[in-house]
């Protein structure tokens, strides 16, 4: 466990003129996790397939496709996903990786159900493994990269996976769903870069991990786009946010949750229908559904029939909600 404070000193914002404090106040988050320096996304999606498949009640050699959704990857060629199929042990599955920034586990459900309604898949397995603390910058130099590096910052590590399927009962499964895009957006965050005319004068590298992002722009922008379909999906599903039993959203800060449940009043923050994990875990990235429902799961509040909403917004922009019963 990393804290906030543990953060700040590493980054040395003090030299910049920035009281102690001053990043769990304007982010809200406290702690997060960061894997081992030698652990890869990877071995973090393998550990989570392995909970996925025993909660299903599946063995590897039963998933016909699997997907690796993750934004940071093992490498660029070939797909992180043959290297997760291989240790889940799942090595006769389909597989291929699918990016979209915080979204990418969200799309990769929606793609999963697609072709399990067209016949071309039976069982999927889509994963995520995020060693987002990579992209931390480190030693911010002038006041105002902090503020670009926040974002960056506030990331934790971790894995996560779910297991999609057809269901003999009608009464369950994905309700509705809507996914929105507006790529002119896109130059708010920047994570990993290739510079190939403008190499490292120092190590010769044409790429850097360091995540750059201007958050007062994405977050309008993403909650600008989120919010609305929020209530459009809910509402086509035939339901009021009263009668969820439970929601989960990705979200980067605190501060990104209290503005998106304001609009909501009492039917997500006083009912306490909103899974939050962004506190204590941080920006887990496409991690932070898959870990959400499985605590849920564990506590016994994610459970067979229970109304659930699931929803993502991520730099690009784009934005995504889902209901389904569990």
């Amino acid at each position: 466990m990393v804290t906030t404070a543990e953060v700040e000193q590493r980054a040395d914002l003090a030299r910049l003129g920035f009281e102690p404090g001053w990043l769990e106040r304007v982010t809200g988050v406290r702690e997060r996790r960061f894997a081992d320096p030698d652990v890869l996304p990877s071995e973090l999606a393998v550990a989570a397939a392995g909970e996925a498949l025993a909660d299903a009640g599946l063995r590897a050699e039963e998933i016909d496709l699997l997907v690796f959704a993750g934004i940071t990857r093992d490498c660029l060629e070939p797909a992180t996903a043959n290297i997760v199929a291989e240790r889940a042990g799942a090595r006769e599955a389909r597989v291929f990786d699918l990016l979209n920034a915080c979204n990418g586990l969200m799309d990769g459900i929606d793609v999963a159900d697609s072709l399990i309604r067209t016949g071309k898949a039976r069982r999927v397995l889509v994963t995520t493994g995020e060693r987002a603390s990579w992209a931390i910058n480190w030693r911010p130099e002038t006041p105002e990269e902090v503020m670009r590096a926040v974002a960056g910052l506030v990331v934790g590590d971790g894995g996560g996976a779910v297991v999609v399927e057809a269901s003999d009962d009608p009464e369950r499964g994905i309700r509705e769903r809507e996914f929105r895009s507006d790529p002119t957006q896109w130059r708010h965050a920047l994570g990993g870069r290739f510079h190939p005319t403008d190499a490292c004068e120092q190590c010769g590298e044409i790429f850097t991990w360091k995540f750059d992002c201007e958050g007062r722009d994405l977050l309008a922008a993403a909650m600008w786009m989120l919010i609305p379909i929020m209530y459009q999906t809910v509402e086509r599903t035939g339901w009021t946010y009263r009668d969820l039993d439970v929601a989960f959203c990705h979200f980067p800060t605190r501060k990104f949750l209290d503005k998106v449940v304001e609009p909501l009043g009492v039917a997500a923050k006083a009912l306490g229908k909103l899974w939050v994990t962004v506190e204590r875990l941080g920006n887990v990235s496409t991690a932070a559904l898959p870990i959400g429902m499985a605590e849920a799961r564990a506590a016994g509040v994610l459970k067979p029939g229970a109304k659930v909403a699931m929803m993502a917004p991520a730099s690009g922009v784009s934005a995504s909600v889902m209901t389904l019963v569990w």
